[in-house]
């Protein structure tokens, strides 16, 4: 691997260390506790009147749909089965 490229990856972990970091002493202040796991599946707005269901660890999208509702209920369905599954596979 190019030195530049190790580099940026070690620059990238301490940055995350310090996200994470930063991220614990917020909800340890605001008496919260901080989520297990982060959120998987995200719905957006599209300009044409559409949603659309991301899978935001692959950022592709997985799925469109006419209404909110919609889209937010096939997107907690997606979750659910994504942490029904061993390590989240699909």
């Amino acid at each position: 691997m190019h030195p530049s490229f190790q580099e940026r990856i070690d620059e990238l972990g301490v940055l995350l260390q310090q996200t994470n970091a930063a991220r614990a002493a917020f909800f340890g202040r605001t008496s919260r506790q901080m989520p297990p796991k982060p959120v998987r599946f995200q719905v957006t707005g599209e300009s044409v009147g559409m949603f659309r269901v991301v899978d935001l660890t692959t950022g592709k999208t997985r799925a469109f749909r006419q209404d909110y509702k919609a889209a937010h209920d096939l997107a907690m369905q997606f979750e659910a089965k994504a942490n029904r599954l061993p390590g989240g596979a699909q």
